[in-house]
């Protein structure tokens, strides 16, 4: 019987590469928390292809639809949200995903993965997750590039002190 005083966590991410998607498994390996990825359902291909996606969304404000989720994110008490950084926001992905779900009275950890400037990510997100309670947000610079084995120890130990402040 599990312990009634165990947090069910989740892990939500939106990876277009390996960054953010280390990341994500990262926390979940170090939390035991279910992970959730966000597909969109018509994702554009190729590297050179997908940066100039990844303005043109941003900038245009799509919501693109997303493959059906396997879980369901307000069956949760913790949930970790991860994007990369694109034009100086969030994914447009993550946004699709904070429509549907529509999340409230959540402990909400944040994290994104970026190789430029972090712009004002956390600000758009922490607007849009009003009804929750933010209770972490960390940027990940570079997590491939930086070392795999570094940014896993990193984000690890952020999750711990996250899981340490809602106990």
């Amino acid at each position: 019987m599990p312990d009634e005083n165990e947090k069910k966590i989740l892990v939500v991410y939106y990876s277009h590469d390996e960054s953010t998607k280390s990341i994500a498994e990262s926390i979940a390996n170090e939390t035991n928390a279910d992970l959730l990825e966000l597909k969109p359902l018509d994702e554009k291909g190729g590297r050179r292809v997908r940066y100039i996606w990844e303005g043109e969304s941003v900038s245009m404000n799509p919501i693109p639809p997303l493959e059906p989720f396997s879980v369901d994110p307000n069956e949760y008490d913790l949930i970790f949200l991860g994007s990369p950084v694109w034009a100086m926001s969030y994914a447009p992905p993550v946004e699709s995903f904070l429509r549907k779900a529509t999340l409230s009275n959540k402990n909400i950890a944040l994290f994104c993965t970026h190789e430029g400037l972090m712009g004002i990510v956390f600000q758009e997100m922490i607007s849009k997750l009003s009804d929750n309670k933010i209770v972490g947000a960390i940027d990940f610079y570079d997590p491939i590039g930086s070392g795999v084995k570094y940014a896993a120890n990193a984000s690890a130990n952020w999750a711990r002190q996250v899981l340490k402040s809602i106990n």
